[in-house]
């Protein structure tokens, strides 16, 4: 009977626990941004005919975490540091992510339309919450692909040019 009456009794014992997210916004770019990317127009072979474009450039890949307010979002922007040769233009291209990452598949973040690149940022993912992608060169984040375009042959000239693609992640 004792042992009955024993085992109805309760107790409880409580801890206050205080939890702490800290607002995260990372991106990078894989291989590291130090290794660089070389576009070259080609000349033709044959006189009347138009100079090439080269070959794109799909080396890159963009990682990324984010940790965001309640009801916030944050996108990827990218614009050019220095002066692109005139009457060319820098397209980026921006692959639908892949690899083992949680947040932004299901809907949730989005790759918007490919992108020419100029001197003032433009947004190519938008919605970002939650989020990271993975750091495995070659099977996470976000392929990046760029590529030269003639927009205007009448003020193409010879040379070389250097530029900085920048890479930012900005609250909505």
């Amino acid at each position: 009977m004792l042992l009955g009456l024993a085992s109805q009794a309760q107790t409880v014992g409580n801890v206050d626990v205080s939890l702490t997210m800290p607002s995260v916004a990372l991106v990078d770019i894989l291989p590291s941004a130090a290794n660089g990317v070389t576009l070259q127009m080609t000349a033709p072979t044959e006189a009347g005919n138009t100079v090439g474009t080269g070959t794109s450039n799909q080396s890159n890949w963009l990682i990324f975490t984010s940790a965001v307010a309640t009801g916030a979002s944050r996108s990827i922007k990218g614009d050019i540091v220095g002066t692109l040769p005139a009457g060319i233009r820098l397209r980026l291209d921006v692959a639908a992510y892949v690899g083992t990452g949680q947040g932004f598949t299901g809907g949730n973040s989005y790759v918007t339309a490919n992108k020419y690149l100029t001197n003032v940022p433009v947004s190519f993912i938008d919605n970002i919450k939650g989020a990271y992608t993975g750091i495995t060169y070659g099977s996470s984040g976000f392929k990046l692909t760029y590529s030269l375009e003639i927009q205007n042959y009448a003020n193409i000239r010879s040379g070389t040019s250097n530029v900085t693609v920048r890479y930012t992640m900005v609250d909505n």
